[in-house]
């Protein structure tokens, strides 16, 4: 590893060569370099909006041998690119590419990291791109699938991880296995809820119930064999076909049966890992509500999850030999270390404050009352209190852009039936990214709605010139998260925080910025007086005690 310690010799690595760094990030710069060189395998940089972590962390990355930087969305992903496409190289996963026999993407191998599919695909092009190229440029999934379980990446000198505040939350996903109900259904032809269906037993019993879902495993298992060892004994037969034939019938194609091999393989593996987490009781079982599955419902799932994620986050963080954690919003240095497993004596901390003007950005406590909870089977947060609130303030800023964050796709949903008279746009599921480009360049005053924008997005200007919280973003109550609440409660309200901040973060993004947040849930008030520790300045001192 090169030392750049000097004050200014690193002014060469700039990384944003249109502007002059600004004396903080000349200051933290020189601090991460000394961390550094000390020693140090973590540094966590907290620092709010408007400081240029970016920047810095691209100049930084170009002043050692090679690194990778890590979003959690593909959107931040491009941001990174269109600010410093001259030093950063892409890598995304397989389904990003156009692959080259039309239509086709899915028969590609389904294990997407396997390099010896088609010369020419785009994938394996940019690839190879990437491998050779000093920094790559690319999403915790990615990482995570491609290096940690793939084994196709090699660690490098820096991993710098954006977004840092959700590694644990990160990791929980990244480390979870499902059982597609469709998937298996149509592949294997086994419907892995035929046994719900007829049973009488609640889902709680049924979530409990390892040695189904151990002997389901074990049947999916011995299909994959029996079927893997037939393309075996085929393997000498050849079709030739052309490109037409094979798109009419992809059943042709010559290498169709190793394709399917891989395939094969590949569920196998899954239903082994399944099978030995269970055996070892390493993970819960989380499957969906008796309603969906009675319904018929088949794109649903259930599954597998660990109940730590801390040896999957070691495995991440080994792709660094030294690890970079950038966050406007951390909360607590101790409880990351603690929940990450980060050895705090080996962790050097940086704090920069935004430099956002405390007027521009208040936020407005304009309660109407608990929103979680129930009340004679209805959730309290259908309340019409809260619909003629909502409407009061969207009249307020009809002539503006604005955001409606809510818990769930179903707190959306509920709202924009309730106010059909005005210009919401919902965001949430695999269009996330068509939406928010829509929201940014139309010229109407549109009004952004759902439970999936608190991060990994910029509104600048008048792309948001308010938010309203409706319902505190109190994490869901899948298996997963119980668990990790009854060990921790501390987790779970930290979770809740984290969240609330980076909310509140979406509406302001330069110095001449300004943004006004109102949250109108009362549960904010225990949130917030009992977990204060938990809030940053920033956040604390733009409550306003009266509106």
């Amino acid at each position: 590893m090169e030392n750049n310690d000097s004050n200014l010799d690193w002014m060469i690595y700039w990384s944003l060569s249109k502007y002059n760094p600004r004396n903080s990030q000349i200051r933290l710069i020189n601090e991460i370099n000394f961390a550094i060189k000390k020693g140090y395998k973590y540094i966590i940089l907290e620092a709010g909006t408007g400081i240029g972590k970016s920047a810095v962390a691209t100049t930084i990355a170009n002043m050692y041998d090679d690194s990778y930087i890590l979003t959690m969305t593909k959107q931040l992903q491009e941001q990174y690119l269109d600010d410093f496409k001259d030093m950063l190289v892409e890598i995304k996963g397989r389904g990003n590419y156009q692959c080259n026999y039309k239509g086709s993407c899915d028969f590609c191998i389904k294990a997407e990291y396997n390099l010896q599919r088609c010369g020419d695909c785009e994938f394996q092009t940019a690839f190879k791109k990437a491998v050779d190229a000093e920094n790559i440029i690319t999403n915790y999934d990615f990482l995570y699938y491609a290096g940690v379980a793939g084994g196709i990446l090699n660690p490098r000198e820096l991993l710098i991880l954006d977004e840092a505040h959700n590694l644990e939350s990160k990791m929980l996903m990244l480390s979870s296995s499902e059982l597609n109900r469709e998937y298996i259904s149509t592949k294997f032809g086994i419907d892995i809820f035929e046994s719900i269906i007829n049973s009488t037993k609640s889902i709680n019993v049924l979530k409990k119930n390892k040695k189904f879902w151990i002997k389901l495993c074990d049947d999916l298992i011995k299909i994959c064999k029996k079927r893997i060892k037939k393309i075996e004994g085929d393997a000498n037969k050849t079709v030739q076909v052309t490109l037409d034939e094979f798109e009419s019938d992809p059943s042709k194609y010559s290498n169709f049966d190793y394709v399917e091999k891989q395939n094969l393989e590949q569920d196998m593996k899954t239903f082994n890992e399944i099978k030995k987490g269970l055996s070892n009781n390493e993970l819960i079982i989380d499957i969906p509500d008796k309603k969906s599955i009675l319904e018929g419902n088949m794109d649903i799932s259930a599954e597998f999850k660990p109940f730590s994620v801390v040896d999957y986050t070691q495995n991440l963080l080994d792709f660094g030999n030294v690890c970079i954690f950038l966050t406007g919003t951390l909360g607590s240095k101790d409880k990351f270390c603690e929940w990450n497993n980060i050895d705090p004596d080996k962790t050097y901390y940086i704090y920069e404050k935004s430099p956002f003007d405390v007027s521009k950005r208040p936020i407005y406590t304009d309660f109407v009352g608990k929103m979680s909870g129930f009340r004679r089977g209805v959730p309290n947060w259908k309340s019409r209190k809260a619909i003629n609130k909502i409407k009061e303030l969207l009249d307020k800023h009809k002539d503006e852009k604005g955001v409606i964050h809510t818990s769930s796709n179903e707190q959306a949903f509920w709202i924009m039936g309730e106010l059909k008279e005005y210009p919401f746009l919902f965001v949430g599921g695999e269009d996330r990214n068509v939406i928010l480009k829509k929201f940014t360049e139309s010229e109407e005053n549109l009004i952004l709605i759902g439970a999936s924008i608190k991060d990994g997005v910029d509104f600048k200007g008048d792309l948001c010139r308010f938010q309203i919280v409706f319902k505190i973003p109190y994490p869901q109550l899948n298996e997963q998260v119980k668990y990790r609440r009854d060990l921790d409660p501390k987790w779970f309200y930290y979770q809740t925080v984290m969240s609330l901040m980076q909310a509140y973060g979406r509406g302001i993004r330069d110095i001449d910025d300004w943004c006004v947040m109102y949250i109108i849930d009362s549960s904010f008030i225990n949130l917030f007086d009992y977990n204060r520790g938990f809030f940053n300045e920033y956040f604390i001192e733009a409550i306003q005690k009266n509106k």
